[in-house]
């Protein structure tokens, strides 16, 4: 029997929670603005023939749009949302809501919520909005007399889509702009960070501000948050809980649930898709299979190439091999190399206030936005939390990743715990499944380095909840339910990962619509990669991963062409 195997059967296995979300399921979608021509649209816009057509699709077939009454009283089990549930959102106000897509509403009776920006609106009329980086005519958008005439109707409710929020603002040292409602603003004065009470302090005034304003011209405060670009964080929903909004809308592609009506989860049709797309992009099915090509990233490098325009050359070159090698999810260590495997955490490239003098340079947020917008992959960042530990003490490691999640904004975190295997319970590719098991586990079930990664996670997750997580397996075999995504340790080559997922397979982990949660490490030896992946890859692997250690970039032109997202899947 092979060692892997006989590992496998001797390991702890890690019991979790078998849960799903709560409450009754609904879809909400986010339109923006309507165009008559082609030619007119942008990348948030639709046409109104393809409104039209969606709202058909939604007559014939049985859909029934609901409103925010409707959701809010089946969450209180007063009566339970038809099958086929549709809440029609549209953000930022749009002149189109009132000329095009009002009469639709009004033809069709269809509710909607609409969304409204409080310093747009109260620009006067022959002024400009800036609208991303461009300057665009107040005109654009609806006045406040429009909007009590459609609320009238009572087929509309007017969200908040905050006073100010809706733009960037500076995130680190090196000038980046992130959306202004998720990041803890940089001042280049000062040379500091906003702390919480300040960050906390800027998202309550401009939340008041909003409120008072549609108060003050609708009649009553708004009970509906959207948040800019859909993005959160957990102090800042606590700041709108505070002020009294009931519902919150994101932006992430997941159906909604009514025992969580602070984050009602929108699917945004973008680009104007065809009907088609929209229908399929409803069903929130996993991609069949999803593409997920990992490659890990240290920052040591560009560290050493010191400030400046060398630093930006750096920076761009790891960027273009990144996309050279075809990566679509790039995990980056937060700290400087340790020495050995059991090294207490040195140097560190965000700042901290437990370890304030061990940072080496700023770095992490910069990294992590640039490659997320010029490379187009997702971040995953790292800390190791035995070194973490073993520097500031198993307490503090929560409050560290905590605090590293000030700084950064990635799409997940990588936690590296001897935690085996699954538990048996093989769970699809569904992000709100997993959330929900994550969010049901109970630490006491956990093993000490276990219990840990979870708390750290956690710690992270209260910054930014919709935080997906990756964890470094110790054994080959699936991850566990409550994780989104599982590293598996290098194979030494390619007849060693053709046993494993051959093995996988058998236990129905590469089913299509499970595949990418468990992520192949090809050999650290590179003349063995690129068999090794087709290997995998012809027992139905989706998912691998250069990893641990940067690959080197550029790539060679083998692995680039065996290895890169965009040649999957592999035909033999």
């Amino acid at each position: 029997m092979p060692r892997w195997i006989c590992i496998l059967l001797l390991v702890f296995i890690v019991a979790e929670a078998r849960a799903e979300p709560a409450g009754q399921r609904f879809v909400s979608i986010a339109f923006h603005d309507v165009v008559d021509r082609p030619a007119d649209l942008s990348t948030d816009a639709v046409t109104t023939s393809t409104l039209v057509q969606f709202f058909d699709w939604l007559k014939g077939t049985g859909w029934t749009a609901i409103s925010l009454d409707d959701v809010s009283a089946a969450a209180r089990g007063q009566h339970r949302l038809p099958e086929k549930a549709i809440l029609l959102t549209f953000d930022d106000g749009y002149k189109s809501f009132y000329t095009r897509v009002y009469p639709l509403l009004k033809a069709y009776h269809y509710p909607a919520v609409s969304s409204l920006v409080g310093s747009w609106m109260e620009e006067t009329t022959d002024g400009t909005v800036l609208y991303g980086d461009k300057k665009v005519p107040r005109t654009t958008f609806i006045s406040w007399d429009e909007a009590r005439e459609i609320e009238a109707s009572g087929l509309v409710e007017f969200a908040s889509h905050s006073y100010d929020l809706h733009h960037g603002v500076q995130a680190n040292p090196q000038g980046n702009i992130v959306a202004a409602a998720i990041t803890w603003r940089y001042d280049p004065q000062s040379r500091t960070y906003e702390d919480d009470a300040q960050y906390e302090a800027r998202i309550r005034a401009d939340l008041t501000r909003a409120r008072a304003m549609m108060e003050s011209n609708l009649g009553h405060p708004p009970r509906t948050m959207t948040w800019p670009y859909g993005r959160y964080t957990g102090p800042a929903l606590d700041v709108a809980k505070e002020l009294g909004f009931s519902f919150a809308l994101t932006l992430e592609p997941e159906p909604a649930y009514t025992s969580d009506l602070h984050a009602i989860q929108r699917y945004f049709p973008s680009d104007n898709p065809k009907l088609g797309d929209v229908v399929r992009n409803l069903r929130f099915e996993p991609e069949r299979p999803r593409t997920l090509r990992i490659a890990c990233l240290s920052l040591d490098a560009l560290a050493a190439a010191g400030g400046g325009r060398a630093q930006d050359r750096k920076l761009g070159q790891i960027i273009e091999g990144l996309r050279a090698l075809g990566t679509n999810t790039v995990v980056i260590d937060a700290n400087a190399a340790l020495p050995s495997a059991t090294a207490p955490l040195g140097a560190l490239y965000f700042p901290t206030t437990i370890r304030p003098l061990r940072m080496r340079m700023d770095l992490l947020g910069r990294a992590t936005w640039q490659i997320r917008t010029r490379g187009g992959s997702d971040v995953f960042v790292r800390l190791p939390l035995a070194a973490a530990a073993a520097a500031v003490g198993k307490s503090n490691v929560p409050r560290l990743v905590g605090e590293m999640l000030r700084h950064v904004r990635p799409d997940g975190i990588v936690i590296d715990t001897p935690l085996a295997a699954s538990d048996g319970a093989i769970v699809a590719d569904r992000p709100e499944i997993i959330r929900a098991r994550r969010a049901a586990l109970d630490p006491k079930r956990l093993n000490n380095s276990a219990r840990l990664g979870l708390e750290a996670y956690r710690a992270a997750a209260a910054i930014d909840p919709r935080l997906r997580l990756m964890l470094m397996m110790q054994q080959p075999g699936g991850p566990p339910g409550w994780a989104d995504i599982g590293l598996l340790p290098p194979a030494e080559d390619a007849s060693e990962i053709a046993e494993v997922a051959g093995y996988l397979r058998a236990e129905g982990w590469l089913r299509p619509e499970m595949s990418a949660r468990v992520a192949f490490a090809l050999p650290v030896v590179p003349d063995r990669q690129v068999e090794a992946l087709r290997q995998a890859q012809r027992l139905g692997a989706s998912a691998f991963a250069v990893c641990p250690g940067t690959p080197a970039l550029p790539p060679s032109a083998e692995l680039s062409a065996a290895f890169s997202a965009a040649s999957y899947p592999y035909r033999p």
